[in-house]
């Protein structure tokens, strides 16, 4: 059963939900032909549940529109886009714990959605047993990091 949104499982209220859709929908958008979805059509949903990654998400989307309410006075849903999205450039500043966390996870998620793989020519399958294989390319671009030698120091086990 695919997870369609946090309001159906009780995580997030409809205010988050709708805000958290808004916001996925700025950091991926879908392309304008419609072969690549949005960050909000690649079920982030279940993606967010299955890694335990709730409670900062319930934090980061409290704190988006505690601002909202105190910058504009009402919930981030009444706001147009582009109010939407100056005050989501704003916040980046001062929630940029939250938004790295977000934006990492996000592409975390978006990369293993099995259209985004078709759409960039990727196989939508895991990685074994078939493999992934590096393009044969020239190696001797690597020869200077080989000859620097060694820039990190020996780990010694304590006792």
């Amino acid at each position: 059963m695919a997870i369609v949104n946090f309001v159906d499982t009780g995580v997030l209220s409809a205010e988050q939900d709708q805000m958290l859709r808004v916001v996925l929908d700025m950091i991926i958008p879908a392309s304008d032909d419609g072969r690549l979805p949005s960050a909000a059509d690649v079920n982030f949903f279940a993606y967010v549940r299955n890694n335990g990654a709730r409670a900062w998400l319930q934090q980061g989307l409290d704190s988006i529109a505690e601002e909202c309410h105190a910058a504009h006075g009402v919930a981030f849903a009444v706001l147009d886009r582009e109010q939407q999205g100056q005050l989501i450039e704003k916040l980046k500043r001062k929630l940029f714990r939250f938004f790295g966390e977000l934006g990492s996870q996000v592409v975390q998620c978006y990369y293993q959605d099995d259209r985004v793989m078709a759409a960039i020519g990727m196989d939508p399958r895991s990685p074994f047993p078939l493999g992934y294989f590096p393009i044969d390319g020239d190696l001797a671009m690597l020869e200077p990091v080989f000859e620097r030698g060694q820039i990190y120091r020996d780990c010694t086990p304590t006792p």
